[in-house]
């Protein structure tokens, strides 16, 4: 774990970085990428920047809300309550329909939050 994140972050953070250490962060996003993790109830949201076989991470602050995400520029987008997350894509339809989970680029929010949370 990294110890500048916490939580559903840290997790993401040290996926990647196994992923990068092995080489297969760079086969699994071969240009460069930007996506934005937010979970609703543990911010802050963070910003997970890919490009050539290596990642960045940093906290939004200024993200408050859901809605605060349509102001970043990012290639995708994954926003919601850490129960919506741990619940799978039935809980992530259903909070879809409440509006308490957004998400933009399905494939690559998919593709980071399974292989780094399994």
């Amino acid at each position: 774990m990294c110890a500048k994140f916490r939580g559903i972050p840290a997790l993401i953070y040290s996926g990647l970085w196994r992923r990068e250490i092995f080489g297969k962060l760079k086969k699994d996003f071969p240009g460069k990428i930007k996506l934005v993790v937010y979970i609703t109830d543990h911010p802050p949201a963070v910003a997970v920047k890919i490009e050539d076989g290596h990642f960045e991470m940093e906290k939004l602050e200024e993200v408050q809300e859901i809605s605060d995400i349509d102001n970043i520029e990012c290639d995708g987008f994954f926003a919601a309550p850490q129960g919506y997350l741990f619940g799978g894509p039935t809980a992530w339809k259903k909070g879809i329909e409440e509006g308490k989970v957004k998400m933009r680029n399905e494939t690559i929010i998919f593709t980071i939050l399974l292989r780094n949370l399994n």
